[in-house]
């Protein structure tokens, strides 16, 4: 891939309620998410893109449709976008969660959600938008900036933001931006 948008989807009512959740066909955006994800469709108007790939999961899903509606582009899902694997977790609230490591609870793995995101974006050529989750892109975007996971914990992924890749080259353009700038526009244009 040349150049990847990570897009986390809108808010959803997994995030108002503080519920983890990979469930596919659950949990909606809410008012709040479906007008972050106009917003993000906007910044990307007029940009060239080769196309939408999205988890498969509900809350990614509706955000690649807004999106797509200043963009008409083909959406595809595909699994290894999907929202990280949370074991016996899946479904419960974050407060009733024991303070102990991903491993410790049986949760998918940073390396795990690593690999298959490089893979993700190692498996298309051109330009793409990717709608996944906020720990998902995470993990990607400490891979191009060579961070452990300890290391990452700093990056915020905001609900509708978007991370820039330069993936052939392997740096990191922008981490977690509501608006793209000028520069980033210009990047994405040509």
């Amino acid at each position: 891939m040349k150049y990847v948008v990570l897009i986390r989807h809108g808010e959803s009512y997994t995030n108002r309620n503080g519920i983890l959740s990979r469930e596919l066909n659950r949990y909606r955006l809410t008012e709040e998410g479906i007008e972050q994800a106009r917003f993000t469709g906007e910044q990307l108007e007029g940009l060239k893109f080769d196309g939408i790939i999205s988890s498969p999961v509900l809350r990614a899903v509706e955000t690649a449709n807004i999106i797509n509606q200043y963009l008409n582009l083909e959406i595809k899902t595909d699994e290894r976008a999907i929202e990280s694997d949370f074991g016996e977790y899946n479904g419960k609230r974050i407060v009733d969660i024991p303070d102990k490591s991903r491993d410790e609870l049986g949760m998918e793995s940073f390396k795990s959600q690593e690999e298959r995101m490089v893979g993700l974006l190692n498996s298309f050529n051109g330009r793409y938008i990717i709608i996944s989750h906020s720990f998902p892109i995470k993990c990607a975007i400490a891979h191009y900036l060579g961070l452990e996971e300890e290391e990452s914990f700093g990056i915020d992924i905001r609900h509708a933001s978007m991370s820039v890749i330069e993936a052939e080259q392997g740096k990191v353009l922008s981490i977690g931006s509501l608006l793209l700038s000028q520069k980033m526009k210009a990047i994405l244009k040509d």
